[in-house]
Order: structure tokens, then C-alpha cells, then sequence
């Protein structure tokens, strides 16, 4: 997926995502949310052309008034920008319209197959409380998202191993939350 930069620009792709059993029981569609909190309720395979689009047009949409040069360049395109922005906001300790849009700015370069962004996307997801009981298998998801495209895979299996035990520790530590 190219979603940034130029409105002409089609997911990657380049044709309907493949249904898997996850797609069909998932709890939440993008149909029933705003895209820009598509990356704390939607795995990567809920993103098939048209919600590629809708975040073109968001983003796109989309003037910094705060955040920094990260937040600005990762708006316009720039994967690295993009996972600095992520990466400073850990740990999220609030769900905020800032970390919204440098999250969907993150999903944006995952989807273009960033596998360094997936492996920054899951960690942010699963050591954050999004509200919901499927936290961990989303993360997990964007993991093995991650993974796929990922020109090193067998490099995800270690960071995987420790990145699942550390979402596991946040869930147990926060089940009072």
C-alpha cells in the first residue's frame, strides 16, 4: 500500500485482500470506526483497498500544528519519521488524538510492508490498555504481519518471543486497570 504524497496512488496489493477466519470474527469493522482509530481495533488483513484509500484521504487531510518534524514528515510519507513519532510516545499512557494520528501515520508504513514499523506497531499496541479484551491478539497480528514482510524473518522469532511475554506481563500487571 502507497498511501502517502499522491492521491493517485493504490494500495500495493493490487487486489482484495484474501478473508481470513480472523477477518469474519473480529469484534470491530472499520465500517463502525473512525480510520483514525483503526490501529488500536483492526489486524492488518481488515486493510483491504477501500480502507487504504480512507487513510489516504485522513492523512492526507491532515496539518501539524504540534508534534515535532517526526509527526510532520511521518504525515507526508516518511516511514523512519514515522516510527521515531511512534516509539516516543511509549509508554501511551492516554489514548489522545495526537496519538492517533502518529499511530495511523505508523499503520500507513506498516502497510507500505515496513516490517520494522509492524515490529513498532505491535510493541505499542500491546504494552498500551486500548480498552478491549483483544489487545494481545492484535499485536500479535501486526507481529506476524511484520514477519511476513520482513526480508530477515527468522529475525522476528526472537523479538516475538520477547515482545508476547512483555505484552503477557502488562496484561497481568494492568488487570486491575
Amino acid at each position: 500500500m502507497k498511501v502517502h504524497q499522491s492521491s493517485s496512488r493504490l494500495p500495493a496489493t493490487s487486489g482484495k485482500p484474501t478473508k481470513s477466519k480472523r477477518r469474519d470474527r473480529w469484534p470491530f469493522k472499520a465500517e463502525t470506526c473512525s480510520p483514525l482509530t483503526w490501529w488500536r481495533q483492526l489486524p492488518p488483513d481488515a486493510f483491504g483497498e477501500p480502507e487504504c484509500l480512507q487513510l489516504l484521504n485522513v492523512i492526507g487531510g491532515i496539518d501539524v500544528l504540534r508534534g515535532g518534524a517526526d509527526l510532520a514528515a511521518a504525515l507526508r510519507g516518511d516511514a523512519t519519521a514515522a516510527i521515531d513519532a511512534a516509539v516516543h510516545l511509549i509508554p501511551v499512557e492516554e489514548i489522545t488524538l495526537p496519538v492517533d494520528i502518529t499511530m495511523t501515520a505508523l499503520v500507513c508504513a506498516v502497510l507500505d510492508d515496513n516490517a520494522s514499523a509492524a515490529l513498532v506497531m505491535a510493541q505499542v499496541i500491546g504494552l498500551t490498555c486500548l480498552g478491549h479484551e483483544r489487545e494481545v491478539e492484535l499485536a500479535a497480528s501486526w507481529l506476524a504481519y511484520g514477519r511476513r514482510c520482513s526480508a530477515e524473518p527468522d529475525k522476528f522469532g526472537d523479538a516475538e518471543a520477547v515482545l508476547m511475554a512483555a505484552f503477557e506481563e502488562t496484561r497481568r500487571k494492568g488487570s486491575g486497570r
